[in-house]
């Protein structure tokens, strides 16, 4: 059960053995096929120290023990690692943030690939480009490009790993204005299933290719990436955000404000970002934008709901730098259990399961169901012609969460998660976020790839044919 203080705190940040360690040596076991391993490149197993520290995951709840950790710090190590991995047939996963809600950057008795301590970044202040490691967390990138009056559309919590969430699309509170991370993706390096190194600019046609479908489809499917490449684009100065509040809710008036919030939502300019995040019989309204003249219109389009709010706070602007740093989120670890709740077409597409989801996530202390609005230039058809990413047309996407403090009530909440969602899939949602997984979608490869699949598959055929980089949701 979450604490009132803990509560309060999610709603203000919104939302989250037998081989030693091979050090020195560069020698692999005698009984191995040789394999040439850079001096520096560590090989942790459940003996050695650091390895419980590289396996750890956000998510608290998850736990994997991995035959190895392969604790990389360049591109020649990770490609020598796969090739380690490949000639003993061990499964390959990749940590970058290990945020993944699956953990899906972990596995049992395969090697963990350990990116995060490869955070390189440079700036180019001349073409404002910006080149990252894979370990590169957003708090960095922001900090690093907003000092410049730069920002890479991406999103909040500061502690997410860039790789993960740019390569499944990537949209946070810039996105309707500018377009999802995996859009302003220019470049990358990567390592195939065989330990290969490529570079989206070596070759024009595979280059192009390869870029295409990493924006949106390259999680865990065919490659590890070692660089990404990305424009930036200007930061707005200042940043502008408003919480309505309301509480005790039966689920006729969650209904009733859902309602209105879409009707809201449906017609905004292009910097508003909104979130409607019941928690229990408790509603939280978030409103941010950032272009000049929006507040007129916020003002006046949220009017119905200000007027049956419990608690409706002023509009707060702060520069932009500063103001962002309220959705950094928790730190963690903290063990949770969220998913996608589907992207949903309006409010009639989930209208009739309001109430009963209502009435579901007020059953459970510590569950969230969040929507946010998507759209704007998510839509464009420019991006959509060069990206996998399949769902640009949908104008919300919703989250499913639950959060607890004592174990015992786990099994109650990750219970209370799956009924939300077979409530939401009898309602015909069956499109979901890649970067917000559920080990239990049926169809999962189609809800998170859509016609983008076969590209995927191609993809996987040219550059790990043999299966040697994957997870339990990752294409085969």
């Amino acid at each position: 059960m979450l604490k009132s203080h803990e509560r309060r705190r999610f709603l203000r940040t919104m939302s989250m053995g037998s081989l030693a360690c091979l050090m020195g040596s560069g020698r692999v076991p005698a009984r191995e096929p040789a394999v040439k391993v850079s001096p520096r490149l560590r090989f942790l197993s459940p003996e050695s120290e650091g390895y419980v520290d590289a396996c750890r995951l956000f998510n608290s709840r998850l736990h994997f023990q991995p035959a190895l950790v392969a604790d990389c710090s360049t591109e020649q190590e990770v490609a020598q690692a796969v090739a380690y991995a490949r000639a003993q047939r061990l499964q390959v996963t990749v940590k970058s943030g290990g945020h993944s809600f699956e953990g899906f950057s972990s596995n049992n008795g395969g090697m963990l690939i350990n990116l995060s301590g490869m955070v390189k970044v440079d700036y180019d202040d001349t073409n404002h480009t910006v080149k990252a490691q894979p370990g590169c967390r957003l708090g960095q990138i922001g900090s690093l490009l907003l000092s410049q009056g730069r920002l890479l559309p991406s999103g909040s919590c500061a502690g997410v790993g860039l790789a993960g969430l740019a390569l499944g699309g990537g949209y946070g509170l810039f996105a309707r204005k500018f377009g999802l991370t995996c859009d302003h993706l220019t470049g990358l390096r990567m390592v195939d299933g065989h330990g290969r190194i490529h570079d989206s600019a070596d070759d024009p046609l595979k280059g192009a290719e390869l870029l295409h479908v990493c924006r949106g489809g390259g999680n865990g499917n065919f490659g590890i990436i070692t660089e990404m490449r990305f424009n930036t684009v200007v930061a707005p100065r200042l940043f502008s955000s408003q919480r309505l509040g309301f509480r005790k809710l039966t689920p006729a008036q969650v209904d009733e404000l859902a309602r209105l919030w879409f009707v809201a939502t449906t017609e905004l300019p292009d910097d508003v970002f909104s979130a409607f995040v019941l928690n229990g019989s408790s509603l939280t309204v978030l409103v941010t934008f950032f272009d000049k003249g929006t507040g007129a219109h916020v003002d006046k389009v949220f009017q119905p709901m200000r007027a049956k709010a419990w608690k409706s706070g002023a509009v707060q602007t702060a520069p932009t730098g500063s103001a962002i740093v309220r959705y950094y989120g928790r730190p963690g670890p903290l063990p949770f259990k969220n998913a996608s709740a589907g992207y949903y077409r309006d409010y009639q597409h989930i209208a009739k399961a309001v109430p009963a989801i209502a009435r579901q996530v007020a059953s459970v202390s510590g569950t969230v169901w969040q929507i946010n609005t998507l759209g704007g230039r998510i839509a464009n058809p420019e991006f959509a012609r060069q990206s996998v990413y399949p769902h640009r047309s949908y104008p919300w996407l919703g989250e499913i969460q639950a959060y607890w403090d004592d174990p015992k009530h786990e099994q109650r909440a990750v219970e209370n998660v799956a009924r939300v969602q077979a409530m939401l899939a009898a309602s015909g949602v069956g499109d979901h976020y890649r970067n917000y997984p559920d080990i239990h979608f049926n169809n999962w490869e189609k809800a998170y790839y859509g016609d983008g699949l076969d590209r995927i598959r191609a993809m996987k055929r040219q550059y790990d044919p043999d299966n040697t980089i994957r997870h339990p949701q990752s294409v085969k």
